[in-house]
């Protein structure tokens, strides 16, 4: 019997390639990681072909593709013609400005025409990063259960795969509309370009449990810490909680969160759709009084890291 030939798939690469087969929002790219991920595990081109519903041809594509060029060989290559105009960011900046009139939910039809762009542009980002437009300017997130919720503070950031957390504070409504949206946390040249280069950074975590259980155990004096700012805002009808947004390995965090009640966990799929929502989130909380000192300790927290490949908690 002829056996596949071996190849190594490294850690790094095992982690973007199980990142890119869980998002439903990448679903060819994701078709490519499993067929690379299933080969490197010892299964032939056959029963590769019949897991993953394609052709043996297309398996041996993608897996010689991967061999030869590594994660770049699994990318689609540049398309002639007029390239992509849109910019997501603009896109999330735009769906988190309340529309006209008052109470308003935007649509991708009406924040389309408000941009100058397609409401499938439109749609495609609000998948991407996994937000949902509510009334007034609002966004709930895409997570299980859904996160429907004020976001009021960042509370603890934990990247340290294979467990990814954002903790964040959040109250239900009513809470005032929120203000001025900044751009910073979603920008490559913000925020949202240092939790890029942190992802990028950190490959290995700590297989230590009490990492992670000293890291929730810290978010009761964040909590208690903002709670106190927000004494105007939230009030006797509003509830407020922390709450954690995990990739990953989800599990692990459940466990240790055990009788945790205080704490709600929402989980999502994929590490790129979590990072998204760590950036959408910043926004949130950097337009709530009180909030954007939150954010800036964030920002301040991962410029001042040692890069060197190390697991990244604050909080």
């Amino acid at each position: 019997m002829r056996v596949p030939p071996a190849f190594p798939v490294d850690d790094r690469d095992t982690a973007v390639l199980r990142g890119w087969a869980s998002d439903p929002a990448r679903a060819a790219l994701g078709r490519r990681a499993k067929i690379v991920l299933l080969c490197a595990d010892g299964h032939g081109p056959s029963t590769v072909a019949a897991w993953v519903r394609c052709s043996k041809q297309t398996v041996i594509v993608w897996r010689d593709r991967y061999i030869t060029r590594g994660l770049d060989g699994l990318r689609d290559a540049p398309r002639s013609g007029r390239p992509a105009t849109v910019d997501p960011a603009r896109v999330v900046l735009g769906t988190l400005q309340p529309p006209d009139p008052p109470g308003a939910r935007w649509s991708t039809r009406s924040l389309g025409a408000e941009l100058g762009i397609s409401s499938v542009a439109v749609g495609n980002v609000w998948r991407d990063w996994g937000i949902r437009p509510e009334p007034g300017g609002r966004v709930s997130l895409r997570t299980e259960p859904v996160l429907d919720a004020v976001v009021l503070a960042v509370l603890g950031l934990h990247i340290a795969p294979p467990v990814y957390v954002f903790a964040i504070l959040v109250a239900d409504h009513p809470v005032p509309a929120p203000t001025a949206v900044e751009d910073a946390p979603v920008s490559r040249r913000g925020l949202g370009g240092l939790l890029d280069e942190m992802l990028d950074t950190v490959q290995t975590g700590s297989d230590d449990p009490g990492v992670v259980a000293g890291f929730l155990t810290r978010l009761r004096d964040a909590q208690n810490r903002f709670t106190i700012t927000y004494p105007a805002p939230v009030g006797p009808a509003t509830s407020v909680r922390t709450v954690m947004v995990a990739a990953g390995d989800t599990d692990a965090v459940r466990e240790l969160l055990g009788g945790r009640g205080a704490v709600v966990l929402h989980t999502v799929g994929a590490v790129a759709m979590w990072a998204r929502m760590v950036r959408v989130g910043c926004l949130l909380a950097g337009a709530e009084k009180g909030g954007a000192a939150s954010v800036a300790a964030l920002r301040t927290a991962l410029s001042d890291h040692d890069r060197r490949g190390g697991p990244f908690t604050w909080g």
